[in-house]
């Protein structure tokens, strides 16, 4: 019963926590080590309980997670980046996903064809 107990408080904070967070809340990343057979816990969010997220879980699976909230993004914007004029197979593989896994003030920007963490350009005024 105590351990009831505590899983309600739990679960009422975490719930407390999403609706208060400005930021969204987001599904984990894949876990390429995951072995996960094919199977489709859900279908959307509304379909997991309360304080969940629908998720992939591999390429072909879903279930319902708790989210983490996603970090504030950093300051700045991407710089503009040039389209190549020849179309060519990326050979580069991603650097970051979030602006949180650039060092200092530096920002998961697109480059040519890999997402790398890049000096951001300054807003507009």
């Amino acid at each position: 019963m105590r351990c009831l107990a505590s899983l309600t408080l739990a679960l009422l904070a975490l719930e407390a926590a999403l609706a208060l967070a400005p930021a969204p809340a987001m599904c984990p990343e894949l876990s390429s080590s995951e072995e996960d057979a094919c199977t489709v816990s859900c279908n959307s969010d509304e379909s997991c309980p309360r304080g969940t997220k629908c998720c992939p879980r591999s390429p072909c699976s879903r279930s319902c997670m708790v989210p983490f909230i996603a970090p504030a993004q950093k300051a700045g914007r991407c710089p503009h980046v040039q389209a190549p004029l020849i179309s060519a197979p990326c050979l580069e593989s991603n650097e970051c996903s979030r602006d949180d896994q650039c060092a200092d003030n530096r920002k998961c920007c697109l480059s040519a064809c890999a997402m790398r963490c890049l000096e951001p350009e300054e807003p507009l005024q």
